[in-house]
C-alpha cells in the first residue's frame, strides 16, 4: 500500500534511515543486526514495514542474498543524507548555544586556488554578519568536492567546473549557479624563451618540461585536452602537485611550465617570477560557480552563502570590466 507524504513522514524514523543505511553498508541482514544490537528476525520485520511504508522493495532477496533495487538505491542515498543533515543541524545547534552565537555553520568546498583568491572576501562576509555563519571549509580537487557533495559531506561548493566534462552532473541531484569565467593560462619561469615569442603553438610547448596537477584534476584535464585537441600527445609531467598554486611556485623556481587559472597566474605574475606565454590557440574558459544540491536550495545556508558570493562577484565584474585582460 503507497502512502501519502504526511502518512510517511508520520510513520517513518530515523531509526528506519539508520536500518536501512547499515543494512546497505554491511550487505548481510545477521551482520547489520549486530551493528543495530538487534535480532536478525527483528531486523527483517522491521525492514518489511519500511518497505510497506514505502511501497516498494528497498533490496531484493535473492541468491546472492540481499541487492538494492533501483528505487533501494535512491532511498538508501536519500537515508544518508537525511541522517548526516541531522548530525550536521545538532552541530549548528551546539555552534549557536543558548544566545544563539552563529546562525548557521556551513560545509563548504572549493579549490586550493580559490580558497586563496576569490573565496576569503566571501568567508569574512559570512563571518561579519550578525550573528555570524561559522565556516567549515574544506579544499580538494573537483571531482572529489562533487563525491562529497553527493553524500552529504559538503553543503555547497564554489568551485571551477566544465559543462562540457560534467554533463552528467547538471540537472540530475545538483544544481550549478555562474558566477564567473575563468580562463586558464600557461605560464613559464621569468626569461623563458617562449615567453618571448609572440605566438606559440602545442607543439612547441610539448618539448619542454611541466609541471601539472594529479588527474583528475580539472587543471590537468584542460592541458591534456588542449594538447590533443592540436593533435600533440600531452607531455609527461616532470613534476605532479595537487594545486595550481603550488604549479605556480614552482614555475617560478624553474622548475617547467604550467597550465593554471588566470587569477593565480596573475598573483605569480606580480612577483616577476614567472611570465605568460602567447599562445596560438587560447585554452578553454572554465565557469565559477556556486554547486549545491538541488533539495536544499531553499536551506538558509545556501541563501546566505548566495549573498555572500554574489556580493564579491559582482564588484570583481566591475572591477575586471574596467581593467584589460591579459592578451
Amino acid at each position: 500500500m503507497r502512502h501519502t507524504r504526511d502518512q510517511l513522514a508520520a510513520r517513518l524514523r530515523f531509526r528506519d534511515l539508520q536500518l536501512i543505511e547499515q543494512v546497505e553498508r554491511t550487505g548481510s541482514l545477521s551482520r547489520a543486526a549486530e551493528a543495530l544490537f538487534v535480532t536478525q528476525p527483528a531486523l527483517s520485520k522491521a525492514l518489511k514495514e519500511i518497505e510497506g511504508m514505502l511501497g516498494f522493495e528497498v533490496f531484493h532477496r535473492g541468491p546472492r542474498g540481499l541487492q538494492k533495487t533501483p528505487q533501494g538505491e535512491l532511498v538508501i542515498h536519500g537515508a544518508s543524507l537525511l541522517l548526516r543533515e541531522l548530525q550536521h543541524v545538532r552541530a549548528e545547534a551546539e555552534a549557536a548555544g543558548a544566545d544563539a552565537g552563529v546562525a548557521a555553520v556551513l560545509r563548504l568546498g572549493t579549490s586550493a586556488f580559490i580558497a586563496v583568491s576569490l573565496l576569503p572576501p566571501i568567508i569574512a562576509r559570512l563571518t561579519g554578519k550578525v550573528p555570524p555563519v561559522a565556516v567549515r571549509l574544506r579544499e580538494d580537487n573537483v571531482p572529489r568536492l562533487f563525491e562529497s557533495l553527493h553524500a552529504g559531506r559538503l553543503d555547497a561548493l564554489v568551485t571551477l567546473y566544465d559543462s562540457n566534462l560534467m554533463a552528467s552532473t547538471i540537472g540530475r541531484d545538483v544544481r550549478f549557479e555562474n558566477i564567473l569565467e575563468e580562463a586558464y593560462v600557461v605560464i613559464a619561469p621569468a626569461g623563458h624563451r617562449l615567453a618571448r615569442a609572440r605566438a606559440v603553438s602545442w607543439e612547441d610547448l610539448a618539448h619542454f618540461p611541466w609541471v601539472l596537477t594529479v588527474k583528475p584534476s580539472l587543471a590537468r584535464v584542460f592541458v591534456d585536452d588542449s594538447f590533443r585537441r592540436h593533435g600533440v600527445m600531452p607531455p609527461m609531467p616532470l613534476c605532479e602537485v595537487d594545486g595550481p598554486v603550488t604549479a605556480a611556485r614552482l614555475v617560478g623556481a624553474g622548475v617547467g611550465l604550467s597550465s593554471v587559472p588566470e587569477s593565480t597566474a596573475r598573483e605569480v605574475l606580480r612577483s616577476k617570477a614567472v611570465s605568460l606565454v602567447k599562445l596560438q590557440s587560447r585554452q578553454p574558459t572554465a565557469m565559477l560557480g556556486l554547486v549545491y544540491r538541488i533539495a536544499a536550495a531553499d536551506h538558509p545556508r545556501i541563501a546566505l552563502l548566495r549573498h555572500a558570493v554574489n556580493d564579491v562577484t559582482s564588484r570583481l565584474a566591475k572591477r575586471s570590466s574596467s581593467s584589460s585582460r591579459y592578451s
